[in-house]
């Protein structure tokens, strides 16, 4: 007999090609390729120092501040899979999404008014 699971599709998971770097504590900073991202976590690959389940780290990417995130498992040693302590905004989540794939965002200022003078 086949037991019920209750399976949870992760609906926002993003597959992705990005470079990031991780650090642990206040050591120094190693590079990996960030391949998944979601707003409540990430999986990297190519890490370069051995990491562990429940290790804490942060990690940066897309221009983002350093995130704190838990390891939550590693596979075959070369890739991690992380759980954010905080998790994304949604809008961040979708601007970082875009950010790695490649869109350009520039902020527009108005125009500044001309600035008329009485004279005599």
């Amino acid at each position: 007999c086949v037991g019920r699971h209750n399976i949870t599709p992760i609906i926002d998971q993003q597959a992705i090609k990005a470079r990031c770097r991780y650090r642990m504590g206040t050591g120094m900073s190693f590079p990996a390729n960030l391949v998944e991202l979601t707003r409540e976590g990430a999986r990297i690959e190519g890490i370069s120092r051995q990491l562990g389940p429940r290790d804490r780290l942060t990690i940066s990417f897309g221009g983002l501040s350093a995130i704190d995130a838990e390891v939550q498992w590693i596979e075959r040693g070369q890739s991690a899979h992380l759980r954010f302590l905080n998790p994304l905004y949604p809008a961040v989540h979708t601007f970082v999404i875009a950010r790695l794939r490649g869109a350009h965002f520039e902020v527009r200022l108005p125009k500044p008014k001309p600035v008329v003078r009485a004279c005599c």
